[in-house]
C-alpha cells in the first residue's frame, strides 16, 4: 500500500487528527466515513503500565477518556475487541473477570470476541458474565458451544446499521486443544475458522446486505504450523474477499499500519492488530460507497495516555 494511499497514524499527530473530527479529512460526498476503534489482548489491564516501553500508557480511565473524544468528533464509531480480555493482573485473579467486562460496558463495546485466556476461569464462569454482565455480545462463528454453559450465550454475527450503512460483524477463536486445559473450555468443538468465515461472510453480505464486513479474530496472524498449519488472518484475508478488515489478536502486535491485501474483483482487504495490554486503540476510518465497496482513509495506534483524560 502507497504512502500517499492513506495517513500514517502514530501518538498525539494520531489523536489530534482524530479529535478534529471527518471534516478535516476530503473525502466524496456520496461516501460514509466508519471509524473503528478495536483493542485486543488487554489481559485485565485496568490501570497503565507500570515498567517497560509503554510504561505509563493504557489502563480503564484513558481508554475512555480517548474514546469518548473520538466519539465526540466523528459521528459513525464502532468500539470493539478481538480477545484476551481476561489475566495478566491481580483484577483477575482476585475478581474472576468481572471488573473488566464492567469496565468495557462503560465505555460502550459494541461487540468482542473470545480469546483463549478468556476461559481461564473456566467456561462457567465465562458463561456468567456474557450472561449477567456483559451488556455487548460476544461473537464467535467457530466454535461449538453445544452442551457447555456457553451455548446460547454467544452469536455467529451481528449487524449493525448506521445512516443506512449496513455493517456485519462476526468473531473467530483459535484452536483449544494443546493451549488451554480441556478442564477449562469443556465440550467446546474447534471448527476451521476459515471454512465457517467463508459461509458467515457470504450471508451476511448476499443475505443480510451488508455494505462492510469485519472479522474479529483472535487466531494467529499467520499459520501457526505443526501438524495441524492452523490458517491465520493472513490466509483468511484472501480467503474470504467478502471481508473488508480483520481486527485481530493473539500475537500482541503493534501493527503501526494495517496490513493491505488485494484481492482480485474485491476491495482491499486488511488486517491490523494494536499491541496489547491496553497502551494504544487502533484506529481505522473507511470510506464505504456501497455494498463491499470502500477505502481506507486514515489508520494506526493511537496511545491510550493519561494526559489525555
Amino acid at each position: 500500500m502507497k504512502r500517499r494511499d492513506f495517513l500514517r497514524f502514530g501518538g498525539a499527530t494520531a489523536a489530534a487528527l482524530l479529535l478534529a473530527g471527518p471534516e478535516a479529512f476530503a473525502r466524496p460526498a456520496s461516501a460514509l466515513r466508519l471509524t473503528l476503534l478495536h483493542t485486543n489482548d488487554v489481559h485485565s489491564h485496568l490501570e497503565p503500565r507500570d515498567s517497560g516501553r509503554f510504561a505509563g500508557l493504557g489502563g480503564a480511565p484513558a481508554r475512555m477518556a480517548l474514546i469518548e473524544k473520538v466519539r465526540a468528533a466523528n459521528p459513525h464509531v464502532l468500539l470493539l475487541d478481538a480477545g484476551d480480555i481476561f489475566q495478566g493482573t491481580p483484577y483477575f485473579n482476585l475478581y474472576n473477570g468481572l471488573p473488566e467486562i464492567e469496565a468495557m460496558n462503560l465505555q460502550g463495546y459494541a461487540a468482542g470476541t473470545i480469546g483463549n485466556h478468556d476461559f481461564d476461569a473456566g467456561i462457567e464462569r465465562l458463561a456468567e458474565l456474557a450472561r449477567d454482565t456483559a451488556r455487548f455480545p460476544f461473537l464467535n462463528a467457530n466454535y461449538d458451544f453445544a452442551g457447555t454453559p456457553m451455548e446460547g450465550l454467544s452469536r455467529e454475527s451481528l449487524v449493525i446499521e448506521r445512516d443506512g450503512l449496513r455493517i456485519g460483524l462476526f468473531g473467530l477463536g483459535i484452536k483449544l486443544a494443546g493451549l488451554v486445559s480441556s478442564r477449562l473450555y469443556g465440550a467446546t468443538q474447534y471448527r476451521d475458522p476459515i471454512a465457517d468465515a467463508r459461509r458467515v461472510a457470504r450471508r451476511l453480505r448476499h443475505d443480510d446486505g451488508c455494505d462492510f464486513i469485519v472479522c474479529l479474530s483472535h487466531i494467529n496472524i499467520k499459520k501457526a504450523g505443526g501438524a495441524d498449519d492452523e490458517p491465520g488472518d493472513r490466509d483468511l484475508i484472501t480467503a474470504v474477499p467478502e471481508i473488508d478488515v480483520i481486527l485481530g489478536g493473539h500475537n500482541h502486535i503493534l501493527l503501526e499500519t494495517p496490513e493491505a491485501y488485494e484481492r482480485p474483483g474485491a476491495s482491499t482487504g486488511f488486517v491490523n492488530q494494536t499491541g496489547w495490554a491496553g497502551t494504544h486503540i487502533g484506529v481505522l476510518q473507511f470510506d464505504v460507497y456501497g455494498r463491499g465497496k470502500s477505502e481506507l482513509a486514515n489508520a494506526g495506534p493511537v496511545q491510550a495516555d493519561s494526559l489525555l483524560a
